[in-house]
């Protein structure tokens, strides 16, 4: 989760730890909605990490304006949706 939380730091342009206790816990709670969308993820790999991190960095921001999910994001989450259910269906 470190590796996740200097990522998702970097993308907000952050560089104290005053923060981390809050990062962490919407790091957490991205990873369990992304999760409740049945995706699995393993945070041993950087597309994962990434998808975290850049779902934490929308939440981030959207809680200050209300800002949309960018298309790459989103299209980013579907295709994995897709992937695990077509994975459930060949089974």
């Amino acid at each position: 989760m470190e590796t996740v939380l200097s990522l998702l730091k970097i993308d907000l342009g952050i560089t104290h730890t005053l923060r981390d206790t809050f990062f962490t816990a919407l790091l957490q709670s991205s990873q369990a909605e992304i999760e409740g969308k049945g995706i699995v993820l393993d945070l041993a790999n950087i597309e994962d990490q990434m998808l975290l991190s850049d779902y934490a960095a929308w939440k981030y921001r959207k809680r200050q304006e209300d800002i949309g999910m960018s298309r790459n994001l989103f299209v980013r989450i579907r295709n994995r949706i897709v992937k695990v259910r077509s994975a459930y269906v060949e089974t």
